[in-house]
């Protein structure tokens, strides 16, 4: 935490607090990650501002830590809020299937709609293939964990392998090497020793699980397991429009297993729809207030 402070967050703080027009710097460091947050003055162009911000930051690239991921930098815009919320859960799924069914099954059919800028997934655990190594065993053999990771990459791989042509068609030929089971995995030769070129596999220095990445985000509904999809509109799309394209669309999502349970949890629609009705209670009563002052004075 204090190695981010000092190496990445600090010079950053100190390089975005140089922009024009900027009311403070706020940020927040936690293991492997650096968040920091611009606040522009009122009135302040804010497209500007994020240029700025890009250059000061691109001017102190190379005396941040070695390996760090380049910076992103996104600027807060209403639009970057959800409209609304979709959940699923129960259908006896467990986390990560329900994340795979939101992610593989139920994003794609709510990306389609007009309007529908992205409806990405939280909660639930992401699925990840982990090879376990024995500390001892690679030792033992003189292996290092970078041989694994070598021979792993090498092992797990789609390749372009030219076309095919058949009459008017031409077709794209590939060589799928991309493991679909775990199991093979553990067959993986990483290094041949000996005079009788012996094989080490994977499975003589570890084992492979198919199990997921730590969890992050944790989504209960109604007390049982679920996720979420958060929808959000396309600049200068219409809230209300958008809204009722996914709720029409809910009841007929395709591949959804019986027994799972798909809802809306958060509406921004509501609140413009309040709106409107409001304006058009007062436009009433504005109306008729002014039809019954012109009575009164024509009865005169």
């Amino acid at each position: 935490m204090l190695d981010i402070e000092r190496t990445v967050t600090y010079p950053i703080e100190k390089a975005v607090s140089a922009v024009s027009d900027v009311k403070f710097v706020e940020s927040k460091s936690r293991q492997g990650l650096s968040t920091v947050r611009v606040w522009m003055n009122w009135g302040a162009d804010v497209n500007n501002g994020q240029t700025e911000v890009i250059q000061r930051i691109q001017q102190i690239l190379n005396s941040l830590p070695t390996g760090i991921k380049q910076p992103f930098i996104v600027r807060f815009d209403l639009s970057n809020l959800p409209v609304v919320l979709v959940t699923a859960s129960g259908g006896g799924l467990d986390e990560r299937q329900l994340y795979d069914l939101a992610y593989n099954t139920i994003e794609p059919q709510l990306e389609r709609l007009g309007g529908v800028a992205s409806a990405s997934v939280d909660g639930g655990r992401v699925r990840q293939i982990t090879v376990n190594l024995n500390r001892d065993q690679l030792y033992a053999k003189g292996l290092s964990i970078l041989d694994v990771v070598r021979v792993v990459n090498d092992a797990n791989f789609l390749l372009p392998a030219g076309d095919m042509k058949s009459g008017r068609r031409d077709y794209n030929l590939y060589t799928n090497n991309q493991f679909k089971l775990v199991q093979p995995m553990e067959d993986i030769v990483v290094r041949n020793v000996g005079p009788n070129l012996t094989p080490i596999h994977i499975k003589d220095i570890g084992r492979v699980d198919d199990s997921y990445e730590t969890q992050t985000s944790i989504v209960r509904i109604d007390a049982e397991r679920g996720v979420v999809l958060n929808v959000n509109k396309q600049p200068g799309a219409n809230t209300i429009a958008v809204v009722d394209q996914v709720r029409m669309l809910l009841p007929k999502l395709i591949g959804v297993p019986p027994g799972v349970k798909i809802g809306v949890t958060l509406d921004q629609s509501i609140y413009i729809r309040q709106a409107i009705e409001s304006l058009w209670h007062e436009a009433l009563q504005g109306s008729t207030l002014a039809f019954l002052v012109i009575l009164v004075f024509c009865a005169r």
